[in-house]
């Protein structure tokens, strides 16, 4: 009879232990001023929400992972109140990027030609880059698109090793992402 109470005790033990371990982060809402976006989970944090200094419409939100022991990424978010051409806009950014990593002697450089693509019923403009310092090496993508008149820059960035996830976390954030 011992050994049958420690069989299921064990059994009990290894059920629970594994469903904590399966059972997927819920996403968090992130709702201000309009804007509401669903973040992968609870580890990951508003940083900034804030309008950009000296850029009248501007709004800037950066969000980062916090989970311990977790790769680096974060997702800065820019909302501005112009419906602006996505090409234009895309190659002013690539260049503003370069400017910024030039300066801190940080390699910078497109992985692909930037392409449309939809992302829930979002059209969307996307491009993929690098970023490596020595051993270091990051996978960014930016991704920018019109809702509402405006438009909106959505950029993310992480270590490479984890690149693959990094379009699906992209896209699923991109998809839930509402303006009132």
């Amino acid at each position: 009879m011992k050994n049958i109470l420690s069989v299921i005790f064990s059994f009990l033990l290894f059920v629970s232990c594994n469903y904590s371990s399966n059972r997927k982060d819920q996403p968090v809402l992130y709702q201000k001023n309009g804007l509401s976006i669903q973040l992968p989970n609870k580890y990951w944090k508003v940083i900034k929400d804030r309008p950009i200094d000296g850029i009248k419409g501007t709004r800037i939100i950066s969000i980062d992972n916090q989970e311990p022991l977790s790769k680096d990424g974060y997702l800065v978010l820019t909302e501005i109140n112009k419906n602006l051409n996505l090409s234009s806009f895309l190659e002013k950014t690539i260049r503003s990027y370069r400017s910024i990593y030039r300066q801190k002697k940080i390699a910078f450089g497109l992985l692909d030609t930037a392409r449309n693509i939809k992302v829930g019923n979002k059209e969307a403009l996307r491009v993929g880059f690098e970023t490596s310092v020595i051993a270091n090496r990051n996978i960014g993508s930016i991704a920018l698109f019109k809702l509402k008149d405006k438009t909106y820059s959505f950029i993310f960035m992480g270590e490479a090793k984890e690149a693959k996830n990094y379009h699906k976390l992209l896209d699923s954030m991109i998809s839930s992402f509402k303006v009132n």
